[in-house]
């Protein structure tokens, strides 16, 4: 009998069967090496929403990935700016159903859903990352226009706010119960409202402002509760 590869069994998405042959490969390629399944057919029932399961990326490997890493489409490093760009989808409450599924090798799958950059009133984007326990994020994808290139805004959303689990999860002076008031809750949608009840606060600023929160130097909680379900 011959041998079948990973690569040639692997369960598809329809999202993966209407990519041309070269992105194709290069999807099946990855997901068949660390997750041998179409994270875009697996269900939400799958993945753990503790954030004990969550891989430790820290800020050095959301930089590593988005800014020094080498997009293996445009083989162009990714802008700073973006990077800033994708914190500030994470602050505005933009990433919802943040899940994360243990596979082979000590390796984590994050699935989370983002809501559009221009959009935000349409169904959210499909987001994935594959990262090692220890917080090496080694691929990504999203179902957005630019998502082939694996380091859209999207992804980069997803990793700060696993970014800010991880934080939660491990910061001493954040006791559970007041960490859960920190992460931006999901806004599904973006309803009017008058100027001075708006915040036009930076995505450095707002940074800032979550991290002293962690670090317990200010009493305020200037977020809503995360919704991880």
């Amino acid at each position: 009998m011959a041998n079948t590869s990973m690569e040639e069994t692997v369960a598809e998405s329809q999202y993966c069967k209407d990519l041309d042959p070269i992105s194709k490969q290069r999807y099946t390629k990855l997901i068949s090496k660390y997750v041998g399944s179409d994270p875009y057919v697996m269900k939400m029932s799958e993945f753990s929403t503790e954030l004990r399961d969550l891989p430790a990326v820290e800020a050095v490997d959301i930089t590593n990935y988005l800014v020094l890493q080498t997009s293996y489409y445009t083989r162009q490093q990714m802008k700073a700016y973006k990077s800033l760009e994708a914190y500030n989808f994470f602050v505005s409450g933009w990433v919802n159903h943040l899940g994360t599924k243990r596979l082979r090798d000590n390796h984590r799958l994050v699935f989370a859903r983002v809501n559009h950059s221009q959009r935000s009133n349409e169904t959210p984007l499909k987001t994935w990352i594959i990262a090692k326990e220890d917080g090496e994020v080694i691929a990504a994808h999203c179902n957005c226009m630019a998502g082939l290139s694996e380091s859209c805004s999207h992804v980069g959303a997803v990793l700060f706010s696993i970014e800010a689990g991880v934080k939660m999860r491990d910061t001493a002076s954040c006791t559970s119960e007041q960490c859960k008031w920190l992460i931006p809750s999901h806004v599904k949608k973006i309803s009017a409202a008058p100027v001075a009840l708006i915040d036009f606060s930076s995505a450095k600023s707002k940074k800032q402002k979550l991290d002293r929160s962690f670090e317990g130097r200010t009493p305020e909680n200037p977020f809503q509760r995360v919704e991880m379900g």
